[in-house]
């Protein structure tokens, strides 16, 4: 299993069209009003219980005839492989039956988003200032590694991939957290050789992106949260005696309520706390706070299985007010 913190949102089919001096009238197909599209929408390929993963797949879709497929171009993917399968088995089936011979090409751009978990979705190209929109293109075949028969170690990397030059360069991949084979720091190196990024050009900056894998043997037990969302005080109650770190926060002037995205660290890599958007200066101090406290595991198992593992936490107004010594009791 490989995790991906590339995700994004179920969006529809659009079609746009302008004119410096005149407003163009769109024809019934230009306008995908006869846009005819199965009725059951692709649904999440859950593996197991534990299987909460995500992906996400922007297609441009070409219509050329009333009654064939679309061709297909890939403008932005995240999904594995069995998720773009059932994509690809769906839009296959797409027809536009008033398409007509003056009509031309007519294009299309539809997003899909396949999440399994409780936490609100993320964009599929979260915006990062000074850079142009995230279209990164994974390959179509699935990382090609297994942990090898009789092995019972969890695997983890955390991958630092950097896109240069226009969008027909394989990006460098560095590795910021290493707790895995070098067979397998081999195989990710060779599938994230793959990566495109097609909306680059060569005048654009370098951009790096963050991608964890975590590869889990079949045949031990494995950790996980029954859920992924939790309140703050529901949050804080997984922590080891979170009040040993003083702290005095006043929640009502940062803009409250407010989600927190989290993802779990471990072993020399620090728990990482962010919220979406620009950066609020009034949450800097809070974030920190959050990703300094320690989690209550009960082995060092559960904490290796947790590694990577991305929480969501509903942060509501009031005052988190710590003095360094244990509550007293409700």
């Amino acid at each position: 299993m490989r995790r991906f913190l590339i995700a994004g949102v179920l969006g529809a089919c659009a079609l746009g069209a302008s004119a410096q001096t005149e407003v163009l009238k769109l024809s019934e197909a230009q306008r995908l009003a006869c846009l005819v599209k199965p009725s059951d929408p692709p649904r999440y390929p859950q593996h197991d219980k534990l299987d909460r993963g995500q992906g996400a797949m922007r297609l441009l879709l070409k219509f050329t005839t009333p009654d064939s497929r679309p061709a297909i171009q890939v403008l932005f993917n995240s999904a594995r492989e069995d998720m773009q399968d059932i994509v690809e088995r769906y839009v296959s089936k797409y027809r536009l039956p008033c398409l007509k011979p003056e009509d031309g090409e007519v294009s299309a751009v539809q997003e899909f988003d396949f999440q399994n978990h409780d936490r609100d979705p993320a964009p599929v190209t979260p915006p990062e200032e000074g850079h142009g929109p995230l279209c990164v293109v994974m390959p179509r075949n699935g990382l090609k590694y297994n942990l090898g028969f009789g092995r019972s170690e969890v695997e983890h990397l955390v991958a630092e991939i950097t896109f240069r030059g226009d969008g027909q360069q394989p990006p460098d991949v560095t590795f910021s957290y290493v707790k895995a084979s070098s067979r397998m720091q081999e195989a990710v190196r060779e599938w994230v050789a793959g990566y495109r990024m097609p909306c680059r050009t060569a005048q654009d900056k370098p951009r790096t992106i963050e991608q964890r894998f975590s590869m889990y043997p079949d045949n031990r037990r494995r950790y996980g949260f029954k859920q992924e969302r939790f309140s703050l005080r529901e949050f804080l109650g997984l922590m080891k005696e979170p009040w040993k770190r003083p702290a005095r926060f006043d929640l009502d002037t940062m803009g409250c309520p407010f989600k927190v995205d989290f993802v779990i660290g471990g072993e020399g890599m620090p728990h990482k706390a962010s919220v979406r958007g620009p950066v609020d200066p009034n949450k800097v101090g809070f974030l920190r706070w959050l990703s300094g406290l320690q989690f209550a595991f009960k082995s060092d198992d559960m904490a290796n299985d947790m590694f990577g593992t991305q929480l969501q936490i509903d942060v509501p107004c009031g005052v988190v007010d710590f003095k360094g010594t244990a509550p007293a009791a409700e």
